[in-house]
């Protein structure tokens, strides 16, 4: 089951008409606790009265709940980490992806892309239990979207440092990140390569040109086998 929590029900409703999504079909499957529903939700998890054993996946609002904001978003946090729940947190704020695994998996992005197509078609991957978190941002082809992601902005980086022996990989790193790439997302969609770092954490420009290289076969085989 998931739990959706949304302080600003008029936003959602406009959000739905935009992209002709129904929430209440999901009623199966999706709690959508507006209205009073949040307003239970709220006094609910103050109070320490909410039963979370149904959900497994919660998905609220980043900048809800007023003064209660950070008590409530620790709470959801230290829920999803104790019991290895999802969560996903989004807002108009948010400018930048963010998708991490280590403790739960946890993604933070933007309303308008929480409330795309891509909420509908993860709700229909969950109904017939095969969603994976990452086309909330992604899409239904998550994981050639992130290799074409990452590779776009790898070759651009490898064009701009293209004169250099050796990269910096934490600053190779970092640049992607400023791209909104995570190069971690690799791991994610099952995208083997071994990057060859020395003590001082740099890595032959020839490995990073590989990495391209087997990058650009693996969409090739990712469109291939579509």
């Amino acid at each position: 089951m998931i739990l959706l929590i949304e302080d600003r029900a008029k936003r959602q409703k406009l959000f739905m008409q935009d992209t002709n999504i129904n929430l209440e079909i999901y009623s199966d499957i999706l709690e959508n606790c507006i209205d009073k529903k949040y307003d239970k939700f709220l006094q609910g998890v103050l109070h320490d009265d909410f039963d979370f054993t149904p959900y497994d996946v919660i998905v609220t609002h980043k900048s809800a709940y007023d003064q209660d904001n950070i008590k409530i978003l620790d709470i959801l946090k230290n829920h999803c980490k104790t019991h290895k729940k999802s969560l996903v947190l989004f807002s108009g704020g948010v400018d930048k992806n963010y998708y991490d695994n280590s403790d739960y998996e946890l993604i933070v992005t933007n309303s308008k892309v929480f409330y795309s197509k891509n909420l509908q078609l993860f709700l229909e991957s969950y109904r017939q239990n095969h969603h994976k978190l990452l086309m909330l941002i992604y899409g239904e082809r998550y994981k050639l979207n992130i290799a074409l992601n990452i590779f776009e902005s790898l070759s651009l980086y490898i064009e701009k440092n293209k004169d250099q022996e050796t990269i910096n990989y934490k600053k190779l790193v970092k640049a992607m990140s400023e791209a909104n790439v995570d190069m971690d997302l690799l791991e994610d969609i099952q995208f083997e390569f071994q990057i060859e770092k020395n003590k001082f954490n740099k890595v032959a420009f020839e490995n990073i040109v590989a990495l391209q290289k087997s990058l650009e076969q693996y969409i090739k085989e990712s469109i291939e086998n579509e």
